[in-house]
């Protein structure tokens, strides 16, 4: 059956060729409500760019055309713009806007002039979507924006299982065929996956990285780390890897995982390593400014700063754990760092107001860009392209801990750049096992039963 897909604003902004992604056999209905929010769209920047180039695309057809039997696009799909349909009632119901109003008119309206056709209303809001099924209309999310769930997301890992005589031969040669492989055929081979092998027939076991063509042994190992930091469990050992890379070869780290895996600590750890080495010349830390209870940021008092600190709680007391730890960073200095402020005050480590990004050139820096699950993946591409010559951007998150209510485990920042830089050569990325976690026994718990 054909289908009739009404498109809501944020569906449509999700990408400038948004209306070319419903599949050749439907129609794509835009109702004149949501022309006139593109129209007057005054949000995000990258936003506004995509609604002036949709707004650019419909131009380039004969209007007549859309607004009456529909215009063919490249994809072979039908393109239209609805008019209003004042004369479709509905009845009153809280929260409705006069805009969401006259998107349910021109749906219920569809429907009956095309009961031979099915109509759906393309929302990314759960409420959109529940408010039009009380009125009898079909509501769907947005499923080009949406990525698998959690467990079927890239990993960045792969455990494998090979022989005893390979293993030595990979030990010896540096290197292993995936043609010596003998677990399930179907893994897909992406470049810079980490590997996790075991003999079927013996003890032995090896950590490896596939760099495009073989599997090839780690560079780093446990002499090379950091201030008496030990990783505990492989996916640490994979994170190591990940971090102490150079810039030039892994600019881009994306390290995904629960609380207490190690993300944070071992990042500011590898990047003081690297103020010290004089490979950078500052540490930049950015989180969003999402709380569980969803509170503002405008509502605090002080400087960006002061309005930022709240939010930098992890960063703050991993550093303070890192100083002050068993395998504390030797301060050669007089200074007080107790709680780390020494690095804040000098300008070793600076806030980063990922608002504020825009415009700016991140030059021979590490960039700590911590809960990226709640940014907006619209937010990701304004800060990634801000890096340039000398620095490493690393972004840390759990998908499962999302407190942006606009957002969700399947559409967030960090699944997003993770997705989207799968197999890219100057991306390294490695999700954390919950099992890797080495929090207390009642921490893991209570994860599992509240």
């Amino acid at each position: 059956m054909t289908k009739i897909f009404v498109v809501r604003v944020n569906s449509l902004l999700s990408s400038a060729d948004s209306t070319l992604r419903f599949g050749s056999d439907n129609e794509v209905v835009i109702p004149l409500a949501v022309i006139d929010e593109l129209q007057n769209y005054r949000g995000k920047p990258e936003k506004k760019k995509i609604a002036d180039s949709i707004l650019e695309y419909l131009e380039g057809f004969e209007i007549d055309k859309l607004f009456n039997e529909g215009v063919r696009q490249a994809n072979g799909s039908i393109l239209k713009i609805a008019k209003n349909y004042h004369n479709i009632h509905i009845e009153d119901m809280e929260g409705i806007t006069d805009i969401d109003k006259r998107i349910f008119q021109v749906c219920i309206g569809l429907q009956k002039e095309h009961a031979d056709k099915k109509v759906v209303l393309v929302s990314k809001k759960n409420v959109i979507r529940i408010k039009a099924r009380a009125l009898g209309i079909n509501a769907e999310d947005f499923r080009d924006d949406l990525f698998p769930s959690p467990a079927e997301q890239y990993q960045g890992r792969v455990s494998i299982e090979t022989t005893s005589k390979a293993i030595d031969n990979f030990f010896q040669e540096k290197y292993m065929p995936i043609s010596q492989v003998i677990s399930d055929s179907r893994i897909e081979w992406v470049q810079n996956m980490f590997v996790e092998g075991r003999a079927i027939d013996s003890n032995q076991s090896f950590l490896g990285r596939y760099d495009g063509k073989k599997i090839v042994p780690l560079v780093f190992g446990p002499n090379s780390y950091p201030y008496g930091i030990t990783a505990k469990n492989a996916g640490q050992r994979m994170l190591m890897e990940c971090l102490l890379m150079d810039w030039k070869t892994a600019p881009l780290v994306i390290a995904k995982g629960g609380a207490g895996t190690g993300k944070t600590y071992c990042s500011l750890a590898v990047s003081l390593l690297g103020i010290d080495n004089h490979q950078y010349s500052r540490i930049l830390v950015a989180t969003p400014s999402e709380t569980v209870g969803n509170e503002k940021l405008g509502f605090l008092p002080g400087d960006v700063r002061d309005k930022i600190s709240p939010y930098l709680g992890g960063i703050r007391d991993n550093l303070s754990i890192l100083l002050n730890g068993n395998g504390k960073k030797n301060n050669s200095k007089k200074e007080p760092v107790e709680n780390g402020e020494y690095y804040f005050e000098t300008g070793i480590i600076q806030v980063q107001p990922i608002g504020f990004l825009r415009g700016r050139t991140i030059v021979n820096s590490i960039f700590i860009i911590d809960e990226t699950q709640n940014i907006d993946p619209g937010d990701i591409k304004s800060i990634v392209t801000r890096a340039a010559e000398g620095s490493k951007f690393i972004f840390l998150g759990d998908p499962t801990q999302v407190d942006n209510p606009k957002l969700n485990e399947r559409y967030n920042g960090l699944v997003y750049l993770s997705e989207k830089f799968k197999g890219n050569p100057l991306c390294w990325q490695i999700s954390m096992k919950n099992e890797e976690s080495v929090r207390s026994e009642l921490s893991t718990i209570a994860s599992k039963i509240l």
